[in-house]
């Protein structure tokens, strides 16, 4: 097992405020940061800003409730009437300063006057906060200067694994890699401090020795402004500058890493986290020495004092053409982006906040183990999936341990909508708590949002905006989940995708197992599922290859197990196969699928196959497709059954001539073992390599290509004619699945956990 992880905020609230939020503002971005970090210290929180457009992500003020014991951090900058209202919350609060630009650095602009006000409010709040945090060293000591006590600096990280040349946009990266050289970077807004003139006046300097050098300036600009105006006049004089706007973090990557040289005039950084990510994608870095700019370097990249343009032209000649010289200072810079890790960050927050965490849980001490499932649905008319194998789990464990189950009100995976009252009740010896799912998903405008995203590299802000679009999104649930991390022995959480997991798993990592049931889906690129995969104590898989899989995706992963199932199947004599057929009408042999009826599961091209079949043979078996879902199938000999009940599935599972496996994604196919528990062969989908090694292992059944029918209507003649074969190998396999094997898997990983 993987050592005990340190939670040093365990059961600490921390509330971030933000004056406004909205995609690629930095401010926001470092909320989203920090609140990542203060999972992994065992600390929940949201993040609530005055305006918001994203109200998944971040809530709206108004709905702020204030608690003694919560501490609210507020992320200040220009002025803002929150500044006013954090004296009247209950609880501790704290300041995180990201270093107001000076005023004087924007005379004669409507800005000044905001940003008098912002430091006027910065030194005003020196007596009211509990704890002021600068972003750095130089934020810091302003903090200091205008009378804060004890500031401390927690830096913003940055993780180099999302500015790697395979999260680019692979078009972009490839038409800029081609372009004139040498190509100079910037990323900033197109503001008085950033001074773009002085980019503008390099760029003229340099073409005397590089007559091809272009400039990209990447960040958000107003077009009809008169200082800007004036700026594109000049660069469009100049010729080869490229004001490119706000772009997606594929692209950004790209441009970082198609350029040649990364370029800094600003007169004023809090941080300059562009530097950095610079740094992250191998660019060579050149940077005016503003605030806190060499502090944020920290001796790596270049940094100059004095703007003068003819001397830094012949830098940024010199790193074009001597590759040794620009070998070295990437090295260097590579140590420097080492040190501003997510982890560093964690630690000077686990240091400012310790103070405020609640004292360690007593925790009474039980004969028997005391266990939380997690999962995002739970009930009996919940089919096949990963809740119905959570269920299996926590009845069998209940046995054994005192189990309690932690779940939504949400039946329904699609929409999440509350049909289950909140509260707590009793499955047999499991007791369940219930919490509200906060918003429903709508899965149009989700496909969409999904559409755009999936398959591309993504920032931190996205892939949290997605998890939680994706939800369920239930704050009571994940209140929940800390409140048992203090006091169980063991949580143990099912299916890595969905929200529950991915938010809540973090926050008890010490007393996590995770159920994990991945497979190769476009989500499982996000970095920010390695929080669940590294954070857990154990793994528990259900198959070979979905270990294989885990294992190749997050080589930084926890210690994995293969485990698996039982298989609850009844004895034959109770089984009336005949009355089931007579009932729905099925005198002749017939092919089944149990499970949702959704495109996801692959029912649509199960359906065309058949189909086909049928076309080709008058006698070819009839489909039975039993479940519910978004579908409504039709064909010749075909049959939908609709939701059935357990005792109907296992007769339909007896009475069937091969039972069809049509998803290509599955991390175990409980239908499968099943249909061989009662001697039924499997034909599998072998897009599903889960499904594949399930059949290969088993000899139990066969596989077909989607795209190929034909091996669709081979593989029902095969299993027709040898089905006596297929049916004791399927049986023989289906033996292995012993539920006292599984039970006792789960047991000794909890008992591993203290």
């Amino acid at each position: 097992m993987a050592p005990a992880k340190t939670l040093p905020l365990s059961g600490l609230t921390v509330h971030q405020w933000l004056p406004t939020f909205t995609l690629g503002d930095a401010m926001g971005a470092a909320a989203v940061g920090f609140r990542r970090a203060l999972r992994l210290l065992g600390a929940r929180g949201e993040i609530y800003a005055a305006e918001t457009s994203l109200p998944a992500l971040v809530k709206p003020i108004s709905a702020f409730t204030p608690s003694a014991r919560n501490l609210v951090l507020y992320h200040h900058g220009i002025a803002s009437p929150l500044s006013g209202q954090l004296v009247h919350v209950e609880g501790p609060t704290g300041l995180i300063f990201h270093n107001v630009t000076p005023a004087r650095l924007y005379a004669g602009n409507r800005l000044e006057e905001a940003l008098r006000s912002g430091r006027a409010q910065m030194a005003a709040m020196a007596d009211t906060v509990d704890v002021s945090l600068g972003v750095s060293p130089f934020n810091a000591r302003e903090l200091t200067a205008a009378g804060h006590r004890n500031a401390q600096v927690v830096p913003l990280f940055v993780e180099p694994e999302r500015f790697e040349a395979g999260q680019a946009d692979a078009r972009l990266l490839k038409r800029l890699s081609g372009g004139p050289r040498p190509a100079l970077l910037s990323v900033s807004r197109v503001v008085p401090h950033k001074r773009v003139d002085d980019l503008l006046s390099l760029l003229a300097e340099l073409r005397h020795i590089e007559p091809n050098a272009t400039l990209r300036i990447i960040g958000g600009f107003a077009p009809g402004h008169r200082d800007v105006k004036a700026l594109l006049a000049r660069a469009r004089t100049l010729g080869g500058v490229d004001f490119v706007g706000r772009v997606t973090h594929g692209e950004l990557v790209a441009a970082y890493r198609s350029a040649d040289v990364y370029v800094s005039m600003s007169e004023h950084e809090g941080f300059g986290m562009p530097l950095v990510e610079a740094m992250a994608s191998d660019l060579p870095v050149l940077a005016f020495g503003a605030a806190a700019v060499p502090e944020t370097l920290a001796g790596h990249g270049l940094v100059f004092d004095t703007k003068h343009f003819a001397a830094l032209a012949e830098i940024i000649s010199m790193l074009q053409h001597d590759q040794t010289v620009r070998t070295q200072l990437v090295n260097g810079q590579r140590k420097r982006v080492a040190e501003l890790s997510l982890s560093a960050t964690a630690r000077a927050l686990s240091d400012a906040l310790l103070p405020f965490a609640p004292a360690p849980a007593r925790r009474s001490k039980t004969k028997r183990p005391r266990v939380a499932v997690v999962v995002q649905r739970y009930g009996e008319t919940i089919v096949g999936g990963a809740e119905a194998h959570a269920r299996q789990v926590a009845q069998h464990l209940s046995r054994h341990a005192n189990v309690e189950v932690l779940t939504t009100c949400a039946t329904d995976h699609l929409t999440w909508a509350n049909e289950i009252e909140a509260g707590e009740s009793r499955d047999g010896t499991v007791r369940v708590h219930r919490f509200a799912v906060e918003r429903p998903r709508h899965m149009a405008r989700f496909n969409r949002f999904s559409n755009q995203l999936l398959g591309r590299g993504q920032d931190l802000v996205t892939e949290e905006h997605w998890v939680a679009e994706q939800g369920p999104v239930a704050p009571g649930l994940i209140e929940a989940i800390a409140q048992h991390g203090r006091t169980h022995d063991a949580l143990i959480f099912f299916t890595a995708l969905y929200a529950p997991t991915a938010l809540g798993l973090p926050l008890v990592a010490d007393k996590a197992i995770l159920v994990p049931t991945a497979h190769d889906e476009l989500p499982m690129q996000f970095h920010l599922y390695a929080d669940a995969f590294e954070r857990a104590r154990a793994l528990l898989c259900n198959t070979p290859e979905e270990r294989a899989f885990i294992r190749s995706r997050f080589p930084h992963a926890a210690p994995s197990q293969v485990v698996g199932v039982g298989i609850d199947a009844p004895a034959p004599e109770p089984l009336d196969v005949e009355e089931f057929r007579r009932r729905h009408g099925l005198s002749e042999p017939y092919l089944l699928y149990i499970g949702r009826l959704e495109a996801g599961k692959g029912v649509p091209a199960l359906v065309k196959a058949h189909q086909q079949l049928v076309k080709r043979f008058h006698d070819a078996p009839r489909l039975v497709l039993a479940g519910a879902g978004e579908l409504r199938p039709s064909g010749q000999r075909l049959q939908v059954l609709g939701r059935i009940s357990d005792a109907d599935k296992w007769s339909a599972l007896a009475g069937a001539l091969a039972v069809v496996v049509p998803s290509r994604y599955e991390s175990l196919s409980l239908l499968a073992l099943e249909a061989m528990a009662m001697g039924t062969p499997v034909l599998g989908n072998d897009a599903s390599p889960v499904v594949e090694g399930q059949l290969n292992r088993s000899r139990g059944g066969l596989t077909y290509r989607e795209e190929e029918v034909k091996t669709f209507i081979d593989g029902v003649q095969r299993l027709g004619r040898e089905r006596a074969w297929f049916s004791k190998n399927a049986k023989r396999f289906a033996q292995k699945h012993d539920w006292a094997r599984v039970t006792e898997a789960y047991l000794s990983a909890i008992d591993d956990l203290s």
